[in-house]
């Protein structure tokens, strides 16, 4: 089904109104260990859903961010994430990730940060199980958003740097404040960008950090990381996100 603008409308409309239900889904991508092909976590991410069209992110995600009212929709994805996992129980596995995305928007407003920690004390969703993903875009972390990023990692949240692309990302990252995993971007395992990928993971390894690879499409990418020592990936070689049922369906059993 075609997706016109009037759903987009439509979309914006109900998250304007605090009916985040009504217009967002939650889809889960799984996180692999590329050693043994065990789904070890899985990331939480948004769609849209109008009568039954499903909305990909591109669509209004960047509309949401100019009005502010994605700050609505970060703690409404991980809210689901979260008692999709409790009802599956994947709380209780030793190793099992749950990694949900905000835009440096939401980080930097400390109402936001504080309802993630609320959603755990609610919950009491282990905290360090849970990787809050910054995502990078055209906004920058502000200093009460590295702030913020800082406290969270001191109430226990793994804190992820999203979508590094080159080393002027991941030197920013460093300058602003320190996260606990490097996630790179689905562009740095294109064959051109091997070189730069290499000592993006080196510098990484050298500071202890967690690295995930996104993108991971091919064999030779999965055995080309696993040459340079990392063992985490997401990416369609495996799975695309997919729905909660077909999650649970496919990777709890």
């Amino acid at each position: 089904m075609t997706v016109e603008n009037e759903d987009i409308r439509t979309l914006l409309a109900n998250i304007a109104e605090g009916k985040p239900a009504q217009a967002l889904t939650v889809y889960l991508q799984p996180i692999i260990n590329m050693v043994d092909g065990r789904c070890q976590g899985a990331e939480a991410l948004v769609r849209g859903m109008v009568e039954n069209k499903l909305i990909f992110p591109d669509r209004f995600i960047g509309l949401l961010e100019q009005n502010s009212d994605i700050r609505k929709v970060g703690v409404f994805v991980l809210q689901m994430a979260i008692h999709f996992a409790i009802e599956n129980q994947l709380h209780q596995q030793p190793d099992f990730t749950l990694s949900s995305n905000f835009s440096p928007i939401e980080i930097n407003d400390r109402a936001v940060v504080e309802k993630i920690k609320a959603i755990t004390e609610r919950s009491g969703y282990p905290r360090h199980k849970i990787t809050i993903e910054i995502t990078e875009t055209e906004v920058a972390l502000s200093d009460c958003g590295q702030e913020n990023a800082r406290w969270l990692q001191q109430q226990g949240f793994v804190i992820a740097w999203d979508d590094i692309r080159n080393l002027d990302d991941l030197k920013k990252n460093s300058q602003q404040f320190c996260s606990d995993v490097i996630k790179l971007d689905r562009s740095l395992l294109n064959q051109e960008c091997l070189s730069v990928t290499q000592e993006i993971i080196a510098r990484c390894q050298r500071k202890k950090l967690q690295l995930v690879a996104e993108g991971v499409e091919y064999p030779w990418q999965r055995e080309w990381l696993l040459e340079q020592g990392v063992t985490t990936c997401q990416g369609y070689y495996y799975s695309p996100p997919v729905a909660l049922q077909t999650f649970a369906q496919r990777y709890i059993s």
